[in-house]
């Protein structure tokens, strides 16, 4: 190992899809690969749920859905969150691409292509008030396309992740409500989080995100997600350092008794965020061992006293000893967040048969 390595198990995304649509088995999954599979490669693990069986996905952007067909061939659905936003109508066309009707403005824009309109999702907003029709135009929209009917109504959970929140249910009501303005239309609502709400909130698709990646909120009891990511650098040098000696750019961490350190080869540049900075871990030996100093660009020091550890040793930043959500955690941040942000120097290797 000469640099930062992200190892992706394949055959684990297709695993937690699994376990996703067993939890709404009457309702298709969908996968969410938008920013390029949450920052782990949408095509080959995109092509390895369609093998499975998913035949709908999402992506954010059109250009992400113009590689994602090429990626896919024809055959799946590709639908564009973001809908017309950045994109020719034409070009949506062209590709096979979906897009989501966010506006007004974006029904009556698909409504105007006539002989050249292609399939497309409906986005009520019920109370996330980021993209989506409001609950004023959904009359209007409902009149606008009597005989145009969407290929799904959705919408989107703002508090998925906490079962109790009173917001759930709220959004549900006028879920239902909203959608039965487009009857016989296929109702797609529930991400990752949402699945794990129980089968009210299924409908006839769920849209697996997070879920996919090994992320997110914990499933059921009896249920669990596969280790997809496997985050490991090597050491690059081992030092001790006396009392009283300091670490990194500021000198924010100094030694209270003789500490032996790991400088490894990851940092910021490659991801791995600077609020990790006397905050985060790693794994060494199996072992826990805290991030000490600043994380800088290009390296991060770890406090190994007491191990045997050699230069070009491997040590895990995420993984299954090392879990994803923790380590954003000692971030204060989410596995989202560190997910998405691994950087072109990671080099992505993927594992596992689908």
């Amino acid at each position: 190992m000469n640099s930062p390595e992200a190892k992706i198990d394949v055959a684990a995304v297709v695993a937690n899809w699994r376990m996703l649509a067993s939890l709404a088995p009457e309702a298709d999954a969908a996968a969410v690969v938008k920013a390029d599979g949450y920052g782990l490669g949408a095509a080959p693990l995109a092509r390895a749920l369609a093998r499975a069986g998913c035949r709908r996905f999402y992506v954010a952007w059109p250009q992400e859905g113009v590689a994602l067909r090429s990626a896919l061939g024809a055959g799946p659905e590709i639908a564009v969150l973001n809908g017309f936003a950045g994109a020719r109508a034409q070009d949506l066309h062209d590709h096979g691409l979906q897009p989501v009707l966010n506006s007004v403005q974006d029904v009556r824009k698909w409504l105007d292509l006539g002989s050249r309109r292609m399939p497309a999702a409906l986005h009520l907003d019920t109370g996330m008030n980021r993209l989506g029709l409001s609950q004023g135009d959904w009359g209007t929209a409902a009149e606008a396309m009597r005989d145009a009917a969407p290929a799904r109504v959705m919408s989107h959970l703002a508090c998925a992740d906490e079962p109790d929140h009173p917001m759930n249910r709220r959004q549900l009501d006028l879920f239902q409500g909203g959608a039965a303005l487009w009857p016989g239309v296929a109702r797609s609502f529930a991400s990752t989080a949402g699945v794990y709400l129980g089968a009210d909130y299924a409908f006839e698709e769920v849209r697996c995100g997070i879920g996919l990646y090994g992320g997110g909120p914990a499933p059921p009891q009896g249920r669990s997600l596969s280790t997809v990511l496997t985050l490991s650098t090597p050491i690059l040098q081992v030092r001790t350092i006396e009392p009283g000696e300091a670490v990194g750019y500021g000198a924010t961490f100094t030694a209270a008794a003789p500490t032996q350190l790991a400088t490894i080869g990851i940092g910021y540049a490659d991801g791995f965020l600077r609020a990790a900075s006397n905050r985060g871990y790693a794994v060494v030996q199996g072992e826990r061992r805290p991030i000490l100093g600043r994380v800088s660009m290009d390296l991060v020091v770890l406090d190994v006293t007491g191990l045997s550890v050699t230069q070009g040793d491997a040590v895990e930043l995420a993984g299954s000893a090392m879990p994803i959500g923790e380590q954003a955690a000692a971030m204060s941040t989410i596995d989202y967040e560190l997910l998405t942000r691994l950087g072109t120097r990671v080099r992505r290797i993927y594992t596992g048969e689908a």
